[in-house]
């Protein structure tokens, strides 16, 4: 389409961070059989599936293959899974874990990625395992280069520089919502805290933008 321009006083972004997945960095993740974006399990049915995580993203995403008939391997860098899975599915997952429904590999990583395999470094030592499909469920960071190119700044933790109560940022009439808040860090903010965000800001726009109609108001009619 046509580029437009609008003026504006004030700019709210709440861009979210799915854009930009965290990358293994490893060989072949660059084959087709690798995605870093899980949509539906039923394609992967009768298939060898690796599932790269241990978060919320990894748990579901590993036991919903499961349940549609995939062959499922979870591979995690931590002791098990995450402490922020949500309650009802931690329990699902580590179940079926322990009856060997599902595959695990704990403190383990994956180094390389072949057309039918995929290799690991586990505590046992380096393995080799059939392999169909990966899914790398290993999480996401917001897209920073459109805020550092209007002017806000970000700390050593990716966090943009703003007023914690206004969520006004260094470029005066932009304010942030959302994960984009967080920076590297997106499991601080999710949707049971993030919601407040848009009241945090409605209430600093009423303050900023009604102060300054006030003032226009009290010089016409002094």
């Amino acid at each position: 389409g046509q580029p437009r321009q609008y003026a504006s006083r004030k700019v709210v972004l709440a861009m979210g961070y799915y854009d930009v997945p965290n990358l293994l960095n490893v060989p072949g993740e660059d084959l087709p059989k690798v995605t870093h974006y899980y949509k539906e399990a039923h394609p992967y049915y009768d298939q060898d599936v690796a599932v790269i995580g241990g978060e919320n993203s990894a748990a579901i995403a590993a036991l919903e293959l499961h349940w549609a008939g995939a062959r499922v391997t979870l591979v995690h860098h931590g002791p098990g899974v995450g402490e922020h899975v949500k309650y009802w599915i931690k329990p699902n997952l580590e179940n079926r874990i322990a009856s060997g429904e599902i595959r695990a590999y704990f403190h383990s990583r994956v180094t390389e990625i072949g057309p039918d395999w995929i290799r690991l470094s586990t505590p046992e030592g380096e393995l080799r395992l059939k392999n169909d499909f990966v899914l790398a469920m290993t999480g996401y960071r917001p897209d920073t280069r459109f805020l550092e190119a209007h002017g806000i700044r970000l700390d050593e933790q990716g966090r943009p520089r703003l007023d914690p109560e206004t969520l006004e940022s260094e470029r005066k009439g932009i304010h942030l919502a959302g994960v984009l808040v967080a920076g590297m860090h997106t499991n601080e903010i999710f949707i049971e805290n993030g919601r407040f965000h848009g009241r945090q800001i409605a209430e600093a726009l009423k303050r900023s933008l009604g102060a300054g109609r006030g003032g226009a108001q009290g010089a016409q009619n002094p």
